[in-house]
């Protein structure tokens, strides 16, 4: 009975299934190809920088994603985010996982001192997560730093205000509605200093939230911020 009740199910569709995507839903994925280093763009056959990082870069030295958002990725995490259905995060970890632990094993490598860097997850605002219940990017963060066998997500942000999200608002609105958004937590400064950052997303569009996270992130000292993310919206 208990096998049952807690059978491993699709994280779209919660058909039953042994791998993050049931069969039919696995057939939506579409991997990320060829894209711009700074801020993940598909770019088409050649991994280019786009013409807007060549105009303004995101404050990132660059961003990595697994995924392209549509399909039953998109509904897997409308699921997580908006239905309180927060193990989810966990069935999607396998998706991210090797990813972060790229990011993490890359900046371990750039180090002068040999030390991990550090997975950030992009924070929500007090009351945002008081009404969902959990912090989505948290979750995915933990579970995907598990799967991976690296150090556990450090909450070394926090939102300063609430805002409207980021998904309701034109690509032109975005970067002001998150200015000064955000911010290192007390006493996360010295953890901060002289480390790389893997900072950790569900979905980036644009990268203002990224750009807003990152800002607070080097002007602690961070040494480099890699932005890694589950999927990619156009």
């Amino acid at each position: 009975m208990l096998a049952w009740l807690f059978r491993p199910q699709c994280a779209a569709c919660a058909a039953p299934a042994d791998s993050p995507l049931c069969a039919r839903c696995a057939m939506s994925l579409v991997e990320l190809g060829a894209a711009c280093p700074r801020c993940a763009q598909p770019t088409g056959e050649h991994a280019v920088t786009c013409r807007r990082c060549a105009r303004e870069p995101l404050p990132v030295d660059r961003v990595a994603c697994a995924w392209r958002f549509g399909g039953e990725l998109a509904s897997a995490i409308r699921r997580l985010k908006f239905t309180g259905a927060s193990h989810v995060a966990r069935t999607l970890a396998p998706l991210w996982a090797p990813l972060v632990a790229a990011a993490v094993a890359d900046r371990r490598e750039a180090s002068p001192t040999g030390d991990d860097a550090l997975v950030v997850p992009v924070p929500l605002h007090w009351r945002r997560r008081w009404r969902r219940g959990y912090d989505h990017a948290w979750l995915l963060a933990l579970h995907a730093c598990a799967i991976a066998r690296i150090a556990p997500p450090l909450p070394a942000l926090r939102r300063l205000r609430h805002a409207p999200p980021q998904s309701t608002l034109a690509a032109s609105e975005r970067r002001d509605n998150l200015r000064g958004a955000f911010a290192v937590r007390p006493g996360m400064t010295r953890a901060i200093a002289g480390r790389a950052i893997v900072l950790v997303d569900d979905v980036i569009t644009t990268g203002a939230t990224l750009a807003a996270c990152a800002r607070p992130l080097r002007d602690a000292g961070a040494t480099s911020v890699i932005a890694v993310a589950l999927a990619r919206a156009e």
